[in-house]
């Protein structure tokens, strides 16, 4: 099984999270970060996604569960208001291209290879 087995790539995944307000909702945004060297260059490269979200609070008050979340997601929805849309906006606004850039930046290139 040894001769079998070929490592072909290096990936490490890394998950982090950071405060998001929208209005009278706070909550902490996950991202998961997935990154690689990137097979045209020799730099690392990485996509970021939006992956959950928790301590969800609606005037500071604690929102319990994915049903409650849902309700007042529902409550928006029928004035008009997609609060999730709102939440990934401003989770667009911190995960730009430059934080992303920064980000890679904190990671060796060379502990990619093999």
């Amino acid at each position: 099984m040894k001769n079998q087995v070929k490592i072909t790539n290096k990936m490490l995944m890394v998950n982090f999270e950071f405060p998001i307000t929208v209005g009278q909702v706070k909550l902490n945004a996950i991202c998961q970060a997935y990154i690689y060297k990137s097979s045209k260059s020799n730099e690392l490269a990485g996509d970021f996604e939006f992956m959950d979200q928790e301590n969800e609070t609606y005037m500071d008050m604690p929102i319990k569960g994915y049903d409650a979340w849902k309700k007042l997601k529902e409550f928006h929805t029928e004035f008009g208001v997609d609060l999730q849309k709102l939440i990934a906006d401003e989770f667009d606004k911190v995960v730009t291209e430059d934080f992303q850039r920064k980000f890679l930046s904190e990671f060796d290139v060379k502990n990619f290879e093999i």
